[in-house]
């Protein structure tokens, strides 16, 4: 009886010992799976931290650099222009680069100062090909504390609503987002049309004409009737 009782007891010892060695290795899958979601989670963390340190090295470095200095003012003095379709304006503006002591006072820039026109209708930029002849200006160099005048001359092709600004891309930052002054506003009216489809000369010709033809027959009528001598 006695060895019948061990015979009994030895399979529930392995069998114990079977499930136990199955939680173990559950519990060192659970804790690998842990471990790796916890060096994921880090790892991510620390590539935030490195992009935000980068972005903010970078700003920094922007803050210090010409870009940040440079200013364009739109010198109009009305910040609302009213004018008829076939005028021409003129865009005044100023290209202003600051002073500053994180640049030296021989650090010259030069770029390209163009004019922008939207139609706010259309939300969309115009065409200058028709407005402007000089959409781009060259500016070969300025100094720090210099200050550039710019011009444009405009015609205005289409009746609407539009805003006009002036940006600057600097050369040496050529994929760098372009410096942008103010906006100011422009009202084009269409242009009143005295003679739509060239009728007036119909209009008043020929009823002078009539005139003229009446007139004469009744002239020579009246000296042959004795009338008119």
């Amino acid at each position: 009886m006695k060895s019948t009782s061990n015979e009994l007891t030895l399979p529930k010892k392995s069998k114990c010992n079977l499930a136990g060695k199955r939680i173990k290795r559950n519990l060192i899958c659970v804790y690998l799976i842990m471990l790796a979601i916890g060096l994921s989670i880090l790892l991510f963390h620390w590539s935030l931290i490195n992009t935000a340190f980068s972005q903010l090295s970078s700003s920094g470095l922007n803050s210090s650099s010409s870009k940040n200095a440079v200013r364009i003012n739109i010198s109009n003095p009305s910040q609302v222009i009213h004018e008829m379709v076939g005028k021409y304006i003129t865009i005044n503006a100023s290209l202003n680069y600051l002073k500053s002591n994180k640049s030296p006072g021989n650090s010259t820039i030069d770029g390209i100062a163009y004019i922008s026109i939207v139609d706010v209708k259309d939300t969309i930029p115009v065409d200058l090909e028709d407005w402007s002849v000089e959409k781009g200006l060259y500016i070969p160099s300025i100094s720090p504390g210099q200050s550039l005048p710019l011009e444009w001359n405009v015609r205005l092709v289409k009746a609407g609503s539009y805003t006009i600004s002036v940006l600057f891309n600097e050369n040496r930052n050529p994929f760098s987002s372009p410096i942008v002054s103010s906006r100011i506003s422009l009202e084009v009216s269409p242009k009143l049309n005295l003679n739509p489809g060239n009728v007036l000369p119909v209009a008043f010709g020929v009823p002078a004409f009539l005139i003229g033809v009446l007139g004469t027959l009744n002239y020579l009528r009246g000296r042959k009737t004795g009338i008119y001598r």
